[in-house]
């Protein structure tokens, strides 16, 4: 974990003094270290090694595997519809952990709505009611806990409300905004700062053998998150590009037929419509203050983009940002990134 310095003292600091707490939130951007720092302390506190934790006992490689019975996982998934559909789901779910325990920056995407629901928590609850199997502690991460139901919100509260001293709680979250303001209360909250520039384009050369002009595009597309620069690492975002700074020279020139057209083909792949939306952000950035090697592309929309249309484009963008968390359809985001006038109202 690069960065955040100020939370890494303040969680060691209070280990090696044996007064952590319980509850903890972890809040900031997505991307930036919440999840890792959750699953090096999940480790420390069953770690058998000499420095806690050491990564390479059996505790600590349970864990970052997912394989440990006293690691207690929750992350928003899908609702089943049937029996067969709770299978699917289940192995689903189990190929994206072990795809995960790989590579532990990827995002656990679903193609279909998401929620962490009272089942869950029901269900997390029957397994908190046993003393830990293996090791010293229950750890309970729960990721996105802004995604509970409310009947989840209120049942989770009267976990917290009475925890088990054996037991835990890092809840990783984007939005703490979003949560009942009674869970908020009972957790000690740990903020995580976007990163700097520059430790993560150093990150991404040196330890990702990216080349310097990639490291340094995938740092701008992501404004301070090495997770989220780490999941496009494996993509080919040239041609992705490309769209992204079509849409955004239809949209600024009007021309909606090819705006249109761009648009059908960017919002055909799974994860491709929020990836286009950065670039537009991140090319519309580089237009308006383009460095002397800036490409063609760059200088050409440099001589159409203003300082009010960057303010406009800004706008468009966490509108349709907002839609797509709402599950509003990729292809109507999109167009309201372009061309939000024609369609505000039905977001």
């Amino acid at each position: 974990m690069i960065g955040q310095e100020v939370a890494k003292k303040i969680l060691r600091q209070s280990f090696d003094e044996q007064r952590l707490a319980q509850s903890y939130l972890f809040y900031g951007p997505s991307g930036v270290g919440k999840e890792m720092a959750a699953f090096e302390l999940a480790q420390a506190l069953n770690c058998t090694g000499v420095e806690a934790p050491c990564g390479v006992c059996s505790q600590c490689q349970k864990t970052v595997s997912f394989n440990h019975p006293d690691l207690h996982y929750v992350f928003p998934v899908p609702h089943p519809s049937s029996e067969s559909d709770k299978k699917k789901l289940a192995e689903e779910i189990a190929e994206l952990l072990a795809q995960k325990a790989e590579k532990p920056y990827l995002s656990l995407d679903f193609d279909r709505p998401v929620a962490i629901s009272i089942d869950d928590i029901r269900a997390l609850q029957a397994k908190l009611s046993l003393q830990p199997y293996q090791g010293r502690k229950k750890v309970v991460i729960i990721i996105k806990p802004e995604a509970m139901t409310t009947e989840a919100a209120n049942a989770f509260l009267k976990t917290l409300e009475e925890p088990s001293p054996t037991t835990n709680f890092i809840l990783v979250c984007d939005k703490p905004n979003a949560l009942l303001a009674t869970i908020l209360s009972r957790c000690q909250k740990i903020r995580f700062m976007r990163l700097d520039k520059t430790a993560v384009i150093q990150n991404l050369e040196e330890r990702h053998g990216l080349d310097p002009a990639q490291a340094k595009m995938l740092a701008s597309l992501n404004q301070g998150s090495l997770g989220q620069a780490l999941e496009m690492m494996e993509l080919d975002l040239l041609e992705e590009r490309r769209m992204a700074g079509d849409l955004l020279r239809a949209g600024l020139e009007k021309k909606y037929a090819e705006m249109m057209e761009t648009i059908d083909l960017a919002s055909g792949e799974k994860g491709r419509p929020q990836r286009v939306l950065e670039l537009m952000s991140a090319i519309a950035l580089e237009a308006l203050h383009p460095e002397p090697e800036a490409s063609p592309e760059i200088l050409s929309l440099a001589r159409l983009l203003t300082e009010p249309q960057l303010n406009r484009i800004t706008a468009n963008m966490e509108l349709a940002r907002t839609a797509l968390n709402r599950n509003v359809t990729p292809r109507l985001c999109l167009m309201a990134a372009c061309s939000p006038d024609i369609i505000k109202e039905e977001l």
